[in-house]
């Protein structure tokens, strides 16, 4: 017999399958963790590099922008001159390495069209940005979390149809739409907040945060908590839970640390989503109330075929997305080690 042969009996004998799925984990927690933590790092490094390539290519098979921010009279002469300060005259392969080296040294060039550096361009949008992102943030778990948690606690009750209720309606009404209610309501007709814009940075800059962060919040504040809700009356409904309160634990015990706790594997994810759709998402928000964000900037850089633009603001947000996920993966084997244990078995 066979030495594959041997494995597949021994695994029948064991209940576990011949390649290791389902077998008990070799070594020690460490090693385990080790390489759980390994494989994680490096699927998101191949996924990184893979990302790399196609937006490298997306943004070269875009078009020519040396043709772009030349006027339409220019000469052959011309347009070599502007390809040769671009670096688009190089072979694909010479401008792929530059891309790559640049990416990983922050040097993003000069945009095509403001003619500034990318990182002096970008650097405060970005900041903007991650302003209005960590209000929203900020909003989001403050009220997604205890509505979510109270609607699973009492379900089939009216504060539990209300909270479905308005999140459905929350989810259905579109993010522009929103902004210019809340505009035309508190800022045209009450006058109580302004219209738009970051304000000056003093104590009363606050009142721009308002309207942007509610409407940016809005649909993401409904599905957190219909997704948490609907995890937690499935988590309700475990072994465990039960075992725990005929322990004698509190109910508020068994609510906010057994029930949240293994609530929160889709939670997490659905953060780490967040976290990619939060540039996209922000450019109706940012366009609505004039935000000097990174958004509206993407957009009116793939008009204009700015692709130094382009490619930093996708790498970021790219990095920023593998970083969360690879964060969350790490987090599921904190809150559930078996997690870990089937990981380190595939």
């Amino acid at each position: 017999m066979g030495q594959s042969s041997r494995a597949q009996c021994v695994g029948r004998e064991h209940g576990t399958a011949w390649w290791g799925v389902g077998a008990a984990p070799r070594g020690g927690p460490g090693e385990v963790a080790i390489r759980y933590i390994g494989s994680r790092v490096l699927q998101a490094f191949v996924t990184l590099v893979l990302l790399m390539v196609i937006l490298f290519v997306a943004t070269r098979a875009a078009g020519d922008p040396a043709l772009l921010i030349l006027p339409a009279d220019a000469t052959p002469e011309q347009i070599q001159m502007a390809r040769e300060r671009i670096g688009t005259d190089r072979s694909y392969i010479e401008q792929f390495g530059i891309f790559v080296r640049d990416m990983a040294t922050l040097n993003f060039g000069r945009s095509i069209a403001y003619r500034e550096p990318v990182v002096d361009l970008i650097g405060p949008r970005i900041i903007a940005s991650l302003k209005l992102h960590f209000a929203s943030l900020l909003l989001i778990l403050v009220t997604a979390f205890p509505l979510g948690v109270y609607a699973a606690t009492h379900r089939g009750r009216f504060v539990d149809h209300l909270v479905r209720l308005v999140a459905a309606l929350s989810q259905a009404a579109p993010g522009f739409w929103v902004g210019l209610v809340l505009m035309a309501i508190f800022s045209v007709k009450l006058g109580w907040l302004p219209a738009g814009g970051i304000g000056t940075g003093g104590i009363e800059s606050w009142k721009h945060y308002v309207l942007p962060t509610i409407t940016a919040s809005l649909l993401l504040i409904a599905s957190l908590t219909r997704l948490l809700r609907s995890s937690m009356l499935e988590t309700l409904d475990s072994e465990f839970v039960k075992l725990a309160r005929a322990k004698g634990v509190s109910e508020t015990g068994v609510v906010w640390v057994h029930v949240l706790r293994n609530a929160m594997l889709p939670i997490m994810t659905f953060m780490a989503i967040w976290i990619g759709t939060a540039v996209s998402g922000s450019v109706v928000v940012e366009v609505v109330f004039d935000w000097p964000g990174i958004g509206a900037m993407f957009v009116d850089s793939i008009g204009t075929r700015d692709f130094p633009v382009i490619q930093a603001v996708v790498g970021l947000v790219a990095v920023s997305v593998l970083t969360a996920n690879l964060i969350v993966d790490l987090l599921y084997a904190v809150v559930d080690p078996r997690i870990r244990l089937v990981a380190t078995n595939l």
